[in-house]
């Protein structure tokens, strides 16, 4: 008989971060690190694993714009993807896979942009752990942290750019991609400009609880469970008429019908929407677990998805007088700021602060570009020696000084805040006298016959 060989993992045997817990890390986050270990960037690990696979990837592919870490086809592909090629087993359990059965693929929407707790970075650095984007963080039903009660943001606290957390070519979870500074903030600096609704809070204590019970399932939750406690709460609650419960709820009718007819499933929204009106849990709804469950005895004091009529306050009047002084005060503050931040924070819009005051707003703005262009400069210089060491390196062993060599070399978290890499690595040959750099200078300045400019 043949001698069984395991095989080596084609990528690194990287282990999740969270794993058992409801701070489990994301696919998304996990593919970042996967990426970094290897030194290479997201692109390059993105397309390597479609062609392991066989698929055939567009031009102009942005693997951030999948939802791996959601419950489509996408999180699926992914999640086996990964796994077959480092080794590591159920990893679908870095996603919300194992709810697959029981909420519509369509009806659970995953943040574009990338939210982030800076608490929960914050606290992995200084426990000596990795930071890393939890699981929790990428669905569109979560606002706020249940750890530390704080609403999450999108905007890197320097530079104040949104869309900074991992939709990029280099990516290292908990630092900004666009200027490379930590996202994390201890929690004593906690923002207190909005309140956190109950709502929110509830939502969040929800999908902890869903995150948790997921990393616990011997099989995950069938859509006969669901169907059954449906009809259980109907019957307690409704009269067993369909048609009360649709209104109670606020929802059709017809989606009801749906729901016990038919292989349809609730989307995640729908699905809160029960559980607060019949005061059960997502989790126990989901699962069909309603042996400890019982009607409420009052009307659910939590209307969270009910339409409210919204009234229109009084029209703002503005004093442009004190604007003005006010954006001189932002002037002349030791830490610039975007005039974007600035029209936020003064709850203007920015395009009235060019409109009515243009001299000052326009000063903000140059003094936030000088101020950028004066970071990548630093940033720079203090990449600028790994890069030339790299690329000596290079020259030595014979090869070409390309991104692929730098990112073996040079570690992540310093390429990540050099803006316009390619540029700078032409700058880099002509220091280090690689062969391609003066070809490239001979061909500028004395072109070969024939050839146009």
């Amino acid at each position: 008989m043949d001698k069984v060989v395991n095989p080596r993992s084609v990528l690194h045997a990287l282990q999740p971060l969270g794993l058992g817990s409801a701070q489990v890390e994301s696919l998304l986050s996990y593919f970042c690190r996967l990426a970094a270990s290897h030194s290479t960037s997201t692109v390059s690990l993105s397309r390597e694993v479609a062609r392991r696979f066989e698929h055939d990837v567009e031009e102009q592919f942005d693997w951030f714009q999948r939802q791996i870490s959601g419950i489509g086809d996408s999180a699926l592909t992914w999640s086996s993807a990964l796994s077959a090629l480092t080794s590591i087993p159920m990893l679908d359990r870095l996603t919300f896979l194992p709810w697959r059965n029981v909420i519509a693929q369509s009806g659970f929407p995953i943040v574009s942009k990338g939210q982030f707790c800076p608490h929960c970075l914050a606290e992995d650095r200084v426990n000596g752990g990795t930071p890393y984007f939890r699981l929790a963080w990428e669905s569109k039903a979560v606002t706020v942290c249940h750890t530390h009660h704080v609403r999450l943001e999108q905007h890197c606290p320097c530079c104040y750019k949104d869309n900074v957390r991992h939709a990029a070519a280099l990516v290292v979870p908990g630092w900004c991609t666009k200027c490379g500074a930590f996202l994390g903030r201890d929690v004593s600096q906690a923002s207190t400009d909005h309140a956190i609704e109950p709502v929110e809070l509830w939502r969040a204590r929800q999908m902890h609880e869903m995150l948790r019970v997921q990393q616990q399932f011997a099989h995950n939750p069938r859509r006969s469970a669901l169907v059954d406690a449906i009809q259980h709460i109907i019957a307690e609650m409704d009269g067993g008429q369909g048609t009360r419960f649709a209104k109670r709820v606020g929802i059709s009718k017809g989606t009801v019908h749906y729901w016990l007819q038919s292989n349809k499933l609730p989307t995640l929204e729908i699905s809160m929407q029960v559980a607060s009106q019949s005061g059960i849990g997502v989790v126990q709804l989901l699962t069909g677990d309603t042996a400890h469950w019982k009607p409420p005895s009052q009307e659910p004091q939590l209307t969270l998805f009910k339409a409210q009529d919204r009234k229109r306050g009084p029209q703002r009047e503005i004093d442009w007088n004190e604007v003005e002084q006010q954006l001189k005060t932002y002037l002349h503050q030791p830490n610039p700021m975007p005039v974007r931040e600035v029209s936020k924070q003064l709850d203007i819009e920015t395009r009235f602060l060019y409109l009515k005051c243009n001299q000052t707003a326009r000063q903000i703005g140059q003094r936030w570009l000088t101020h950028q262009k004066h970071r990548r400069q630093v940033r720079l210089a203090k990449a600028m020696p790994y890069l030339e060491a790299a690329g000596r390196d290079v020259l030595k062993e014979g090869k070409a000084l390309n991104l692929r060599e730098v990112t073996t070399r040079v570690p992540a978290e310093v390429l990540s805040g050099v803006q316009g890499l390619y540029e700078v690595l032409r700058d880099v040959k002509s220091r280090v006298g690689h062969p391609s750099a003066a070809a490239s200078n001979d061909c500028t300045e004395s072109p070969k016959p024939g050839l146009a400019r």
